[in-house]
């Protein structure tokens, strides 16, 4: 069954206005987006081959990892239509 991309969106949308303030506030700097389909050079940096299917792809410096002057432009969280 296709969702159309703006119910799709909606749907994201949804899930994380759902999400407990104690994982809400862990996107504090997280862009999460939508798209159709992952690159393919993505694929190939994760190792993964062409008809395998990805879900979705964080792009960012993980919270563990990060020091106390990290300043950047948001991580990343896509969410592949697609696949889903």
């Amino acid at each position: 069954m296709r969702v159309p991309p703006e119910e799709f969106e909606s749907l994201v949308e949804q899930a994380l206005d759902g999400l407990p303030d104690e994982f809400a506030e862990l996107l504090d700097n997280v862009a999460v987006m939508v798209e159709d389909e992952p690159d393919p050079d993505d694929l190939e940096a994760l190792g993964m081959e062409p008809d395998e299917e990805l879900f979705g792809l964080y792009q960012g410096v993980p919270l563990a990892e990060r020091d106390t002057f990290y300043t950047s432009l948001p991580d990343r969280v896509l969410i592949y239509r697609g696949p889903i």
